[in-house]
C-alpha cells in the first residue's frame, strides 16, 4: 500500500519523512519518494508494507493535518507511483 504526503516544506528529505512516521509509531515504511508540488508544496510518496486499507486509512488521519515543519501536512492513501 501506499500513501501521499503533501504539503511539505521544500527542504524535506527522505530521511525527514522516515523519521517523522518512525516518531508517530508507523509500521513498516519502504520506500519514500520526494518530489517537488505547486510552488513551495513539496509531496512525499511512501510505501508501506501494511496490506490493509483500513489500516493505511487511519495512518493517514492520523498524519492528515499534522503539524510539522511549519506546514500542516495533508496525508492520503493512493494507489498511483511515481515513474
Amino acid at each position: 500500500m501506499q500513501m501521499m504526503l503533501g504539503n511539505l516544506p521544500p527542504d524535506t528529505t527522505t530521511d525527514d519523512i522516515r523519521e517523522l512516521l518512525e516518531t508517530l509509531g508507523v509500521p513498516g515504511v519502504g520506500e519514500i519518494t520526494v518530489s517537488a508540488g505547486l510552488g513551495e508544496r513539496f509531496n512525499a510518496l511512501v510505501k508501506l508494507d501494511e496490506e490493509s486499507s483500513v489500516v493505511v486509512g487511519a495512518i493517514c488521519s492520523q498524519l492528515n493535518g499534522h503539524h510539522w515543519k511549519g506546514n500542516d501536512i495533508t496525508a492520503s492513501h493512493t494507489n498511483l507511483g511515481w515513474g
